[in-house]
């Protein structure tokens, strides 16, 4: 009974993580190209997915720390609540002629939408508890595939019709995503279950700790999240800004799908074998590995004279951001106790965001104002002091840390 519920349930999980990854497509892979149609310049789309990612960050750290602190309140009940408030948003962007008000929805709709990554990731681990093992890299994984059919359809729909056909794919991926959180009962609700689940909620003591007794305690762990901003920083300067980097070569929405959907298409390979992987290569080091393929990627797109080189460059996704997604939940699932569980992904889906308000107010500054083979060489560099960081941050966890 137990295999079959597990089952059951990693199937359920690997739907989530295709349903968000396909969401998270449709925003984040065509702001740029929705914005731009609409009139917004290079800065101003930086700007709002500057405030995109600081709102991220106060929603998912003010979630974590309220989860951690009342354990039997639901992360499924959790994540629903931010997709209602997305489908909301959606809605009255499909209404609204309004420039200011499109600009403020945009950063509600993407910030509510990235929160539920931190809840979802935690979701695996959460499972756990209830005697439930959940196969994170194979949900990441079917998550990546749905990232690049997405983005690959979506490019060629918007090629052939208009951008403002997009925001339509937030409200139907976010509705289908709500519907995949809601279909399975989580194991509070297993009615067979329910001695041994009040038993494993007693045992899920609430934590006082706040945020600053966090990072007290896990300080490598920030500094080593400061070396992942700086990967991501570049990372998010190309996602983001993709259709200005591609132009000049010869690119356009269709042809952005495609070298999209290879850089994801790509990390299928490694997060679906992310387990066996990681029984032959530590976390640790799997995270220098990603930081080296992260390098040598973006010197290829800074030096790209055409497609071609920019698929190649995306190829380099396999050893990239394959590794470090996997890798980072892994390596803080084994340094940070289960009180802090939640707070601890947070911390990783936190530093993504920041990447992401730093890549994307400076990257749109930069290319408005020096060009893309500048913002490609700022990219350049701060993935090298990243590299460095996490080389020197990193530490060898093999088992979860002390309770």
């Amino acid at each position: 009974m137990m295999m079959k519920m597990e089952k059951k349930f990693n199937l359920k999980y690997a739907a989530s993580m295709t349903g968000f990854f396909g969401l998270f497509a449709s925003m984040f892979s065509f702001v740029s190209v929705y914005l731009l149609h609409n009139g917004y310049d290079n800065a101003t789309i930086g700007t709002v997915l500057s405030f995109t990612g600081i709102l991220t960050i106060i929603i998912q750290t003010s979630e974590a720390d309220y989860l951690d602190k009342h354990p039997h309140f639901r992360l499924q009940d959790a994540i629903s609540i931010n997709l209602i408030l997305v489908l909301i948003g959606a809605v009255i962007l499909l209404l609204t002629n309004s420039n200011l008000l499109i600009l403020g929805l945009i950063v509600f709709i993407f910030a509510f939408a990235q929160a539920s990554e931190t809840l979802l990731n935690s979701m695996a681990f959460i499972f756990e508890r209830f005697g439930v093992e959940i196969n994170y890299g194979f949900g990441r994984g079917m998550g990546s595939a749905a990232f690049a059919v997405m983005t690959m359809i979506i490019g060629y729909i918007v090629e052939a019709t208009t951008p403002n056909l997009i925001p339509v794919f937030y409200l139907v991926l976010a509705a289908i995503l709500l519907f995949l959180v809601r279909s399975y009962k989580h194991p509070l609700e297993q009615e067979e279950n329910l001695e041994d689940v009040e038993e494993t909620l007693d045992e899920m003591e609430a934590t006082d700790n706040t945020l600053i007794d966090f990072f007290k305690r896990y300080k490598r762990l920030v500094v080593l999240m400061v070396g992942v901003i700086c990967i991501m920083f570049t990372h998010t300067l190309v996602n983001n800004f993709f259709i200005q980097i591609i132009t000049p070569i010869g690119g356009n929405s269709a042809l952005m799908g495609i070298a999209i959907f290879i850089g994801a298409i790509v990390e299928l390979p490694a997060m679906l074998g992310y387990q066996r992987i990681e029984s032959r290569i530590s976390a640790n080091n799997l995270l220098k590995i990603a930081a080296v393929f992260f390098l040598a990627k973006h010197v290829l797109t800074f030096f790209a004279p055409n497609m071609f080189v920019i698929y190649i460059a995306q190829f380099l996704q396999i050893g990239g951001f394959a590794l470090i997604y996997p890798a980072c939940v892994s390596y803080i699932r084994a340094v940070v106790s289960k009180k802090d569980a939640v707070k601890g992904q947070s911390l990783f889906t936190s530093a993504i965001a920041a990447s992401s308000v730093l890549g994307s107010f400076v990257g749109g500054i930069l290319l408005d104002e020096l060009g893309v083979p500048a913002t490609l060489i700022a990219g350049v560099i701060a993935n090298m002091i990243g590299l460095i960081i996490i080389i020197i941050a990193t530490e060898d966890k093999k088992v979860r840390a002390e309770q």
